[in-house]
């Protein structure tokens, strides 16, 4: 048991974050704008194994160093998953959603509720133009059919292969 495991496995646990962030930052823009070398098509595969091998490295180096310090770090991080997993759910799009309309319409007393919702969602989502949010509200008109419709986009369904 040396005194330079618990360091390694925080840098290796640091490294797997960093790794899927960027991970994360190559697969939110656009496939284009991404480097030669992030374009490859074993690039996120890749980039995917590493990443957990980091993280099942750095766990396994803090639970020979110190097994309380690496029970807190698994349960940090699986607290964080689910708290993100949460966080981007069609109910809490749609708990947002609802509020910003209701700002909306008291800031606007005349405004619909369906021209507040197309507010709302061109304001999330101004790459997606006009028509495609009216195609969207001729198609999903209440607020919690929107939220759960956005939600599957932002997460890249790209609909039924």
């Amino acid at each position: 048991m040396s005194p330079g495991l618990a360091p390694a496995g925080l840098v290796l646990v640091g490294l797997s974050l960093f790794l899927w962030l960027l991970g994360r930052h190559f697969r939110e823009g656009r496939w284009f704008d991404r480097p030669r070398v992030a374009r490859h098509r074993l690039f996120d595969p890749l980039l995917a194994a590493v990443g957990w091998s980091a993280l099942a490295a750095g766990l396994a180096l803090l639970w020979r160093a110190a097994p309380p310090a690496a029970i807190v770090m698994a349960a940090l991080l699986l607290g964080l998953a689910g708290w993100r997993q949460v966080a981007q759910s069609a109910v809490m799009r749609a708990r947002s959603m609802r509020r910003r309309q209701s700002v909306l319409r008291a800031a606007h007393p005349g405004l619909s509720e369906r021209d507040a919702l197309r507010r709302v969602v061109l304001e999330r989502h101004p790459e997606w133009g006009e028509e495609l949010i009216e195609q969207m509200l001729l198609d999903y008109d209440t607020t919690e059919e929107m939220a759960r419709v956005m939600t599957r986009m932002e997460r890249g369904f790209r609909g039924f292969r």
